[in-house]
């Protein structure tokens, strides 16, 4: 007999709990577009003797990701100052060259021996120890961007009596 009236506790509790599992399958949402509804159905407890009282649904929205493609990413670049120095007849064209802060300097060597670009003083290269070049083959270039203004001399590591100076104003 105990059972059988356990058995009518528990009967209504789990048909409620198909109720909610199907309600939670219609795929019925909120209604509005990339969203996902769900709903988490908590154990319904019975107590022998006393009907199936089940906690209240636990309902949330989770967005889901738009299927419309985002439109592309253009990209913004700032225009480049350059100036050019060219190695020549063991020599830098120009010798002397004003430029801008933010100005990168490309030299050239267009000569056939091989030039190295270093500040001075030599051999130290103190002055901007971070402008000096790998050894220039003929036709091989070095790019320096110059940030801080200042004047910065600079020569052939390779042929001391190169010399050439840089201007940077703002």
């Amino acid at each position: 007999m105990a059972e059988r009236i356990a058995l009518k506790m528990v009967l209504p509790g789990m048909l409620v709990l198909v109720l909610l599992l199907a309600a939670g399958c219609t795929g019925t949402g909120s209604g509005e577009p990339g969203t996902v509804t769900t709903t988490a159905t908590p154990p319904v407890t019975t107590i022998v003797g006393e009907s199936p009282t089940p906690e209240p649904p636990v309902t949330g929205t989770t967005p889901v990701e738009s299927m419309t493609p985002e439109p592309p990413v253009t990209e913004t670049t700032a225009v480049e100052s350059v100036a050019e120095v060219l190695i020549r007849n063991f020599a830098f064209e120009p010798a002397s060259l004003t430029i801008s802060a933010g100005t990168t300097v490309i030299w050239t060597n267009e000569d056939s021996a091989p030039h190295q670009v270093a500040s001075d003083p030599h051999p130290a290269h103190t002055d901007l120890p971070e402008l000096v070049s790998d050894t220039l083959s003929s036709g091989d270039s070095y790019r320096f961007t110059f940030v801080k203004t200042g004047t910065y001399g600079y020569h052939c590591h390779l042929h001391p009596t190169m010399k050439g100076t840089i201007v940077v104003e703002e």
